[in-house]
Formats: C-alpha cells, sequence, structure tokens
C-alpha cells in the first residue's frame, strides 16, 4: 500500500506589477486632480515618465532645510535683507534730526519754558541790583526817594551810600600861592561843580616845582585839611577857600619857585 506524503504546496501565483497613476504634467491638472491627457501608461516593469519642471521664478537664494543644508545637502546661511531690518534702538539716538528733534521737544515744554522765564527774570533782577550797588551814590543824589531801598541793599554787602563822586565835573576855577614869609606860604582855591546835583568835594595834590619846574616838595591836601566840614560842593555851585602851609627849615624852600595843583578822589 502506498505511502501519502504531505499535500505538496501550491504552485506560485505570478505578481501582476500595478500600473502606477501617471503624475500630472502640469500643475493645474494637479490641482483639479484628472490625470493628464497624453500620458500613456506601460505595461510591465516600466515607470511613466516624469513631467519637465516648471520655471517657476523662484527667489534668487538658495532654499534651506531645517538642518541647515540646501538642495544639493551644501550647508547654506540663510539670506538677511538687511533693508527690512529695524535698527536698533541706539542707532536711532545717535542720528542727527533725531537729536535736533528731541532738543526741540525738550526747550518746548511748559515747564521748561516757565524755568527759563523765572531764570531770565532772576538774572535781570541781579544785574539791576548790581548796577544800582555800583552808582548807589549818584542814584541817591538824583532819586532821593531811592535812598532807603539802596542803604538796605548795602546793608548785608556792608557798604555805605554816600555823595557822589564826578571827578569830571570838578574844575579849579581860580588858585593862587603866595609866599608869606621864608617858611610860610597860603593857597587859595576855587572849585566848581559843573553838574546839576550835589557831589562829593575832592581832594587836592599840590606840588611844589623848581624854577625848571621839576617838584620840590609834594602834599596831598584833603577836604578836611582844606576847611571843607561839609566835603560836598553844591549843585552848580562854587567852594572857595584858603590854607596856610609852612615848610620845614633846612629843606628845598628857598628853590620852590612854582605850583601845580590835581583834584582827585583817594
Amino acid at each position: 500500500m502506498p505511502v501519502s506524503g504531505p499535500p505538496a504546496a501550491p504552485p506560485p501565483q505570478a505578481q501582476i506589477p500595478q500600473q502606477p497613476e501617471p503624475l500630472p504634467e502640469t500643475l493645474a491638472d494637479a490641482a483639479s486632480g484628472e490625470p493628464a491627457a497624453d500620458a500613456q501608461a506601460d505595461d510591465g516593469d516600466s515607470l511613466a515618465p516624469l513631467p519637465q519642471p516648471q520655471d517657476l521664478s523662484y527667489p534668487p537664494f538658495a532654499l534651506s532645510h531645517a538642518d541647515g543644508s540646501d538642495d544639493d545637502g551644501a550647508a547654506v546661511a540663510a539670506p538677511v535683507d538687511s533693508a527690512w531690518d529695524a535698527p536698533p534702538e541706539a542707532d536711532l539716538q545717535d542720528v542727527s534730526f533725531v537729536r535736533q528733534a528731541r532738543r526741540k521737544a525738550f526747550w518746548r515744554r511748559p515747564g521748561v519754558r516757565a524755568v527759563l522765564v523765572l531764570a531770565g527774570l532772576a538774572l535781570a533782577a541781579l544785574l539791576a541790583a548790581q548796577l544800582a550797588i555800583h552808582d548807589r551814590d549818584r542814584l541817591a543824589a538824583s532819586q532821593p526817594g531811592l535812598r532807603p531801598l539802596l542803604e538796605a541793599l548795602c546793608d548785608p554787602l556792608h557798604c555805605s551810600v554816600g555823595t557822589p563822586r564826578q571827578i569830571e565835573a570838578v574844575v579849579i576855577d581860580s588858585s593862587s600861592f603866595n609866599k608869606l614869609r621864608s617858611d610860610a606860604y597860603r593857597l587859595n582855591l576855587t572849585l566848581k561843580n559843573q553838574t546839576a546835583m550835589l557831589i562829593a568835594m575832592p581832594a587836592i595834590e599840590l606840588t611844589l616845582t623848581d624854577s625848571q619846574d621839576q617838584a620840590v616838595l609834594r602834599r596831598v591836601l584833603t577836604p578836611a585839611d582844606m576847611g571843607a566840614s561839609a566835603g560836598v560842593i553844591g549843585a552848580a555851585s562854587e567852594w572857595t577857600g584858603s590854607l596856610a602851609l609852612s615848610v620845614a627849615p633846612g629843606s628845598s624852600a628857598g628853590r620852590i619857585s612854582g605850583y601845580r595843583l590835581l583834584a582827585f578822589y583817594p
């Protein structure tokens, strides 16, 4: 009796390759989802030809992948369009027109203008006070009502309000120098005030000269020495005084032949 073996395996069936779906030739066909009209199917092991790429006018820089490589596998740097990058804030502060605009905006602020006005008024008042203190004597003589204010300004400065001094207004109208005896002389003097206000009486420098107009003796005469107790000359008026002088024996008295007078404020 014959022995039966295991059932024979079924013969292998031939695999029929599936026909690949033709690719769209154009972008319009891909969008519509319809196959290209002129796509031809191949049988067997052949594949359908790929469509020719279209010129899509890509930007003038290479496309890079997430790993930093381009289509050829080489690493590329992402292009940077500096024209569209916003400049840093520090660079904007250095621009000239930005600085000018900031300065103009600062000086146009109401608070800044108020401070400037107050500072200007304070400086003007300080200048007026300085001029008033400098000409305090003349102002007090011409405007007697200002004397209390001027005295109040002088108190913290330790100054005083006196009679104005104007040496250009004083004129030696007449004078004489006579010898009384060998060592005694007399000086007669008339001073004239040419202004319309009271002025202080000046001091007188007396210089005794020889025959060659060289100085022999010199002496300064104060208003008190000349007997002017008030020490002032009235407005548009004259002052006349007389003074006796003595020369020490044994000096150059024998050489004295002339004199010179000079009015000044010490």
